[in-house]
């Protein structure tokens, strides 16, 4: 058996899967190695996982992840799974890596991610083989859920949202301005608090200030990541994550606007890496 997982900054997806055959699709909280010490990572997969797996005779895990980017973070993913499953061959690679693989398979293009957090890369139909830097949410992450949280956060706490967005925000959240600022500078994961008012937007883009704001940081994800890769027009740009998915209207008219050509645009990779490596075997 193989276990297969996508894990980004907020949810994983777990495939269990047996030669062509799924025999269980598990979702547990995103493992992105950067938020987590010491054994923090083994103990909630450990507590999240494990009860939820009809069989731990797992032959071979591919972890796809976000932030398995160094060595580093590599090992504590690996270290982390090896002492759950000792007995079974560990294979982690990039969240980039599984997501050109389940967008482009053996196709040159571009691949990007716009979920939690965002990233893209260049995939040359075998590895990733050009990456523009993710420098994080509080540096970057253009495009993603958090990133555009933050911006219809910044322009409610600013007063610079229509009043009817402010006033429907402080209701839906069940908060006021002292306690957002609480729920930023108080929250050792304030990302996931951001992230989670892209949620607010969706369910707002029939206002005209909110869908502004989307547009924006699709715009900006082009301009600093896209547009940095030599020859971009000349390629597919493929999207998936959950607000490439969600907000996939704003984002084609983003890509229009800015000469791009756009491919596949989906939800989760998971499906596309279950044939990748039910094919392998």
């Amino acid at each position: 058996m193989i276990l297969i997982a996508d894990s980004g900054s907020t949810k994983t997806s777990w495939l269990l899967i047996s030669g062509s055959e799924i025999l269980q699709e598990i979702s547990t909280s995103g493992y992105n190695p950067y938020y987590y010490k010491d054994n923090g990572l083994t103990e909630l997969i450990e507590i999240e996982l494990l009860p939820q797996l009809k069989s731990n005779k797992i032959e071979k895990i591919h972890f796809y992840g976000s932030g398995c980017s160094s060595d580093i973070n590599c090992t504590m993913v690996k270290s982390a799974l090896w002492q759950l499953f000792p007995n079974s061959a560990v294979e982690i690679n990039h969240d980039l890596t599984g997501a050109a693989v389940a967008l482009l398979k053996n196709k040159e293009g571009i691949a990007c991610i716009l979920g939690t957090g965002s990233n893209s890369c260049y995939w040359d139909g075998e590895k990733v083989a050009d990456n523009v830097p993710s420098v994080g949410y509080l540096l970057g992450d253009e495009g993603s859920g958090t990133y555009i949280g933050m911006k219809i956060l910044k322009g409610i706490l600013e007063g610079k949202a229509p009043h009817l967005i402010t006033n429907s925000f402080y209701n839906n959240y069940k908060l006021n301005f002292e306690k957002v600022l609480t729920n930023i500078y108080g929250s050792s994961e304030p990302n996931r608090f951001f992230a989670s008012i892209s949620k607010f937007a969706s369910e707002h883009l029939d206002n005209s200030w909110v869908t502004n704001a989307v547009k924006q940081a699709f715009n900006d994800f082009i301009e600093n990541q896209i547009k940095m890769y030599p020859n971009y027009q000349d390629y597919e740009i493929c999207f998936t994550g959950s607000i490439a998915y969600y907000f996939k209207d704003l984002l084609l008219e983003a890509c229009k606007e800015n000469g791009l050509k756009t491919g596949l645009i989906i939800k989760n990779p998971i499906e596309g890496l279950y044939t990748f490596h039910s094919q392998q075997i």
